[in-house]
């Protein structure tokens, strides 16, 4: 558990750096065109601050024992939601970008493997009622 969610704060903190020095090229890569200074605004607050912000709460979770649960849970609400909202939104709209389909595979890989930790440590979660 504490592996997945160093990983998941690792690939949210190198995709948030990577957003704030080549926001353009990032946005671009992604599918993304800047209408105006609002949009950019908007794609680095999502982009750049919201995952440096998963960064931190996931290192936080994976480096305290007591926390790690609360962490893979929050990665597996957040990754079932990516999935079904990908797979729905992509099947509508079709015609993707090979971006698309690097990144979904990245999301449905941590999706199943946060899945599997969750069912593994199925006893930690009903613990949670008591």
């Amino acid at each position: 558990m504490q592996i997945y969610l160093f990983l998941n704060a690792f690939l949210y903190l190198s995709f948030a750096i990577w957003c704030i020095v080549k926001f353009v090229g990032t946005s671009g890569f992604l599918g993304y065109s800047f209408l105006n200074n609002s949009g950019k605004v908007e794609y680095l607050t999502i982009y750049t601050g919201l995952q440096m912000g998963f960064a931190i709460f996931l290192a936080i979770c994976a480096y305290y024992p007591s926390l790690r649960l609360a962490g893979l849970l929050f990665c597996v609400a957040a990754y079932v939601c990516i999935v079904i909202t990908r797979t729905l939104s992509g099947s509508y709209f079709g015609d993707l970008e090979k971006a698309s389909f690097m990144i979904g595979a990245l999301e449905y890989s941590l999706c199943i493997w946060g899945l599997i930790l969750l069912f593994r440590n199925w006893d930690l979660v009903k613990n949670l009622e008591a």
